[in-house]
């Protein structure tokens, strides 16, 4: 019985182990903008050594790549003109699914600090509230 238990114990815990899904850095979430007509950079970690599957919904391609031994990967997905909102589907058997995705121009701003002032409280511009401005803001690291 002991045996038994032990090993139940031993295959429970390397399925948890070997099992890790796809995740991806906070710039790569539901609502973001990629660059249009462009071959857009995509990176995140999944298991190790194991076919990583991206699809979209602007276009029927497939773009497959492999994680490395660490479970890195990156992919390049062409993207067309502007438009969206569209979903991006990334698998390494276990889907994660990023929505609301829209193709346009894309800018990244850095430099002084007065970057740091929230756009909304330094101008007075009606597109800020359109729907299609997307803005992201990388978090401090101590």
């Amino acid at each position: 019985m002991k045996r038994l238990l032990l090993a139940i114990i031993f295959l429970f815990s390397i399925s948890i182990i070997s099992h890790s899904k796809v995740t991806l850095p906070p710039i790569f979430a539901d609502n973001m903008v990629l660059q249009q007509q462009t071959d857009a950079t995509i990176w995140g970690n999944a298991t190790p050594d194991t076919k990583v599957v991206i699809t979209n919904t602007w276009s029927k391609d497939k773009v497959v790549v492999r994680s490395d031994a660490d479970g890195k990967w990156f992919a390049r997905v062409s993207t067309p003109v502007a438009g969206g909102p569209y979903n991006i589907t990334i698998s390494d058997g276990e889907k994660l699914t990023l929505k609301n995705v829209l193709i346009g121009e894309v800018w990244i701003c850095a430099g002084q600090s007065n970057m740091e002032l929230p756009l909304r409280e330094t101008v007075d511009i009606e597109w800020i509230e359109q729907p299609q401005v997307r803005m992201y803001t990388e978090p401090h690291e101590p």
